[in-house]
């Protein structure tokens, strides 16, 4: 069944207008009496399509869905990496549950963005992550943050526990530090050129822990997934 982001509520039904509109009416063409899911300040609702307008549609509640919700928060803090691979990262730690999404550019990284094109790129971002969480059937969407290109603006992003994943520390197992329960986590993966010593020198003395992710060396991609899936498997 599929999943829509609604801010248009009236009473017992929603308003479906605009993109979602035409997905529904053109694309998957679903008709009057056909049942979608409606999520609204982080609450799903099974409704039922009632009516069918030139450019909007009604929903009409039938009941709250009642979820199941990660334990924990998660931000993933991540060197910018190449489009293709960059777009996959964000759908599936949206996948995962991940909470926010805060991209870096750390002085080896390959991808540098414009500052013109910022905005634009976190717009891109940002729709990937709603279309993830519509597939995913999650009732929240992860927030991409604004480039981080001053690492030192990392120092305003707080959690209970933080990790950064580092190569060149093969002994801190991840598990060791999943044992206590937490209510947010930073996780902070390197480019694909890896981080520079001081960066890594940065993150310990502002109270993260390396983490070992084995032996082998892993894309930044892979040690995204690897975190998050381990993360949301041992705290779920």
């Amino acid at each position: 069944m599929f999943s829509f982001f609604v801010e248009k509520k009236s009473n017992n039904n929603f308003v479906i207008e605009d993109k979602d509109f035409h997905h529904i009416v053109n694309v998957v063409k679903l008709k009057i009496g056909e049942e979608i899911f409606c999520i609204n300040n982080q609450i799903k609702y099974l409704c039922e399509i009632k009516e069918i307008q030139k450019d909007y549609l009604i929903a009409t509640i039938k009941k709250e869905v009642l979820l199941d919700q990660n334990n924990v928060q998660v931000n993933l803090i991540v060197g910018i990496i190449r489009e293709q691979k960059w777009d996959y990262v964000l759908q599936k730690a949206t996948e995962l549950g991940v909470t926010n999404i805060i991209p870096v550019q750390f002085k080896r990284n390959v991808v540098l963005i414009d500052d013109k094109k910022v905005e634009t790129k976190i717009k891109r971002w940002q729709e990937i992550c709603i279309s993830a969480a519509k597939q995913s059937k999650r009732t929240t969407v992860p927030n991409v943050q604004s480039v981080i290109k001053d690492i030192n603006d990392l120092k305003n992003i707080k959690a209970d526990l933080n990790l950064i994943a580092y190569e060149d520390n093969k002994i801190n197992s991840l598990k060791n530090y999943l044992q206590n329960n937490f209510n947010t986590i930073n996780i902070v993966v390197g480019p694909e050129g890896g981080f520079e010593k001081k960066e890594v020198d940065f993150f310990i003395q502002n109270g993260y822990s390396e983490v070992s992710l084995g032996s082998n060396i892993l894309r930044t991609e892979t040690a995204c997934l690897y975190l998050l899936s381990a993360i949301f498997y041992e705290t779920n």
